[in-house]
């Protein structure tokens, strides 16, 4: 592997080990998302998608961690398109000003399925669903379980 390969994967471990929503400087999200393979990279073997792979569901673990404690209604899921890397990404989404429905009807547009090879061995069935899109490609939503939308009042 050449040195600017290592440094990049140095950089993505890294920035999924310290992923942070930070939703205490937000007072909302419209499906902010996150990409950790904007270039592609991940198209070019599995043993780069995977480090992809990785590092998605290592923020996505962060990131339910720290909505555990966020105590308003909020949806998180992982998007990923077994097609192409650059489409993955780590969402969460809030009741928002901009009219966008929340939750996001992922239930509607996708079904319940057992994990293709690649995430069945990255993903913890006891703790995430997962969810193919009905519509075209190889698109999958990683989901967690039982948290996934924090249905708590709004009302203040």
């Amino acid at each position: 592997m050449h040195v600017a390969d290592r440094r990049y994967y140095a950089k993505l471990q890294k920035r999924s080990r310290e992923y942070i929503v930070r939703m205490d400087q937000k007072q909302w999200c419209d499906l902010h998302h996150e990409h950790f393979d904007w270039n592609g990279k991940g198209n070019v073997g599995r043993r780069q998608r995977v480090r992809h792979l990785n590092a998605l569901l290592r923020a996505l673990s962060r990131a339910r961690a720290e909505l555990a404690a966020y105590g308003q209604p909020h949806q998180l899921f992982a998007y990923i398109d077994l097609e192409n890397s650059a489409d993955d990404a780590l969402y969460v989404h809030t009741p928002n000003p901009n009219g966008t429905r929340f939750p996001n009807p992922i239930e509607e547009v996708s079904v319940s399925v057992p994990a293709p090879p690649l995430l069945a061995a990255r993903v913890d069935a006891t703790r995430y669903d997962i969810r193919r899109y009905e519509g075209k490609g190889e698109i999958y939503y990683v989901v967690p379980k039982g948290d996934a939308i924090k249905a708590v009042s709004c009302n203040k």
